[in-house]
């Protein structure tokens, strides 16, 4: 809610005429403030219409689990812990389908490269490896204000997704190792907030 309140009184404020059109020639960076999973775009406006976009996605995560038979006197089996980091990079273009108001409604197209490395800690131990490409359809819809910067709500609609995964423990003895293929379309929403300036 405070979120929402924030944007609104923005609104208020920024009342202008500013728009899409007026990124025209203009550099601009976006990131995600709420729901953008750590993305940043650099925007370069083409025309009163359309912009270029230029995105990198980074996470990193850290898991620790501790396990036990039970009912009590519990006996232990041991702890995992994981560690894994994720970057997504690549180009897009956003087309703008009201440039001259200041609510302007978007959609992207993206196509971007993914690397992804995890690695497990668990008996002998695992290092996964994923290395693919992903495209998205998005929209969303931008507001534009005097201070040459803007807000955008944003969902993504369609990913198609091609990942090459090689799966190896960590113990030289053992060797084991799996590789796999994976395509995967999916479509669904998901909404995020991102804050954007030019200039």
């Amino acid at each position: 809610m405070k979120t929402i309140a924030v944007v609104g009184m923005l609104m208020v404020l920024g009342a202008s005429g500013a728009g899409a059109a007026d990124i025209k020639g203009k550099w601009g960076i976006g990131a995600g403030v709420f729901g953008g999973g750590g993305e940043v775009s650099l925007i370069r406006g083409k025309s009163e219409r359309s912009a270029w976009l230029f995105d990198v996605g980074f996470s990193q995560s850290y898991e620790s689990q501790k396990q036990e038979i039970s009912p009590p006197p519990g006996f232990p089996l041991g702890s995992t812990t994981g560690r894994g980091l994720s970057l997504l990079i690549g180009p897009g273009y956003r087309r703008f389908t009201r440039p001259t108001e200041e609510f302007s409604p978007y959609w992207d197209l993206r196509v971007r490269g993914l690397y992804s490395r995890t690695s497990i800690s668990a008996g002998n131990g695992f290092i996964f490896t994923d290395a693919g490409a992903v495209g998205d359809f998005s929209m969303g819809l931008e507001y534009f204000t005097k201070w040459h910067f803007s807000v955008a709500a944003h969902t993504g609609l369609a990913r198609a997704r091609a990942v090459h995964s090689v799966g190896k423990q960590t113990d030289p003895v053992a060797e084991a190792r799996t590789i796999r293929n994976t395509q995967v379309f999916s479509i669904g929403l998901s909404p995020a907030l991102f804050v954007r300036g030019y200039f």
